[in-house]
């Protein structure tokens, strides 16, 4: 099974992601991976590398396209848990301005989910945890990245789970229930 989390920075998806990644004994990954096309698009986000926004999404989905075949041969033995996935190009970089519809077609391969969590916060709680560490963190940025992942929960029927006043044993407690509910369906 691949299960993508995505949320904006500070919802607590790595955090999450990891513990369920865990506890399933399953392979976790993220996005930006640590590719070099990763790692350049690190660079990027912590202001060290000016870019135009649609080079940023085709290198998004550059990482991707290497990341996918990685996801595709591991899922054939276990479980793979991912960081961020193909909606966080779409969310981040259609409110940075990069057409929708550009970024989907150059995305048109990435691998399916087979559940995405999408963890919502106050935008104000997250800027507390994350600190302004890259460029997309700033509260009137964020707050339309969020707004964005609603509409992206709507079309492709996301898990939506509000991080804002729980702990996190209450999130995971949450993400369990849907794990179990949605494993019993297949």
């Amino acid at each position: 099974m691949f299960i993508v989390f995505e949320g904006i920075d500070g919802s607590g998806k790595t955090t999450l992601s990891k513990l369920l990644s865990k506890s399933l004994n399953a392979f976790w990954t993220c996005e930006p991976t640590n590719s070099p096309i990763g790692k350049l698009i690190r660079e990027f986000l912590q202001k060290k590398v000016k870019l135009d926004d649609r080079t940023l999404a085709l290198l998004f989905a550059a990482d991707r396209v290497e990341h996918t075949k990685i996801i595709k041969d591991i899922l054939k033995s276990r479980d793979v848990v991912c960081d961020r996935y193909l909606y966080s190009s779409i969310a981040y970089q259609s409110v940075a301005g990069v057409d929708e519809d550009f970024i989907k077609s150059i995305n048109r391969y990435a691998l399916k989910p087979d559940i995405v969590f999408l963890l919502t916060i106050d935008v104000d709680v997250a800027l507390k945890r994350v600190k302004g560490k890259d460029i997309f963190e700033n509260k009137s940025f964020l707050q339309k990245v969020q707004e964005k992942y609603l509409e992206l929960a709507e079309e492709y029927k996301f898990i939506v789970i509000d991080t804002t006043n729980k702990t996190i044993d209450e999130v995971y407690k949450e993400i369990l229930e849907h794990y179990k509910k949605y494993s019993n369906k297949l």
